[in-house]
């Protein structure tokens, strides 16, 4: 035997006898678990932005860095035929894509900040519910930490196939091309 159990409008309603009766019953339980339910949405939904923001910085340096290789295949292969390494040409070309990715994550990091420390001066100098609800913006240093080191191990791969491939370029062809 299955017990049906009323939602709370309609015991209210039948508790006064079936009279008409209208009494607003605010379910807070359940809007927390709504509440809590959006953020984790949310949270989610921003997760996925800045993750394929990163992706998409990740693509940018390395057509960068494909651009810079090509322009030095002359360099390049000159330095292979008299007989430098491979790691002595790949080493300063993924060294160029990590300084590109870091300046570029310090100036995000520091607009980032910036405009932080902007909504929390605007949120204390509102004089309304609406912003007292959302809070007071704080700037996470672990999140930054986690960010530049990702921004880290995209700026080596984004450096390192490219330099890869412009190592792997015979000095002799690269010579008599241009």
């Amino acid at each position: 035997m299955k017990l049906f159990v009323a939602p709370a409008w309609l015991r209210a309603f039948l508790l006064f006898g079936g009279v008409v009766l209208w009494i607003g019953i605010w379910d807070t339980v359940e809007s927390q678990r709504v509440t809590a339910n959006m953020s984790i949405g949310i949270e989610f939904f921003l997760g996925i932005i800045g993750a394929l923001t990163l992706l998409i910085g990740g693509v940018g340096v390395a057509n960068i860095m494909y651009a810079a290789i090509t322009h030095r295949t002359r360099e390049i292969g000159v330095l292979m035929a008299i007989g430098a390494r491979r790691s002595y040409v790949m080493g300063p070309l993924v060294l160029e894509s990590l300084t590109l990715t870091f300046v570029g994550g310090v100036i995000g990091i520091g607009i980032g900040a910036a405009i932080v420390q902007a909504l929390a001066y605007v949120q204390q100098n509102a004089q309304s519910e609406a912003m007292e609800f959302l809070g007071t913006p704080t700037f996470s240093l672990p999140v930054a930490a986690t960010t530049v080191l990702l921004l880290g191990l995209i700026g080596f791969i984004a450096g390192y196939f490219p330099s890869r491939r412009a190592v792997s370029i015979q000095p002799a062809e690269v010579l008599r091309c241009e």
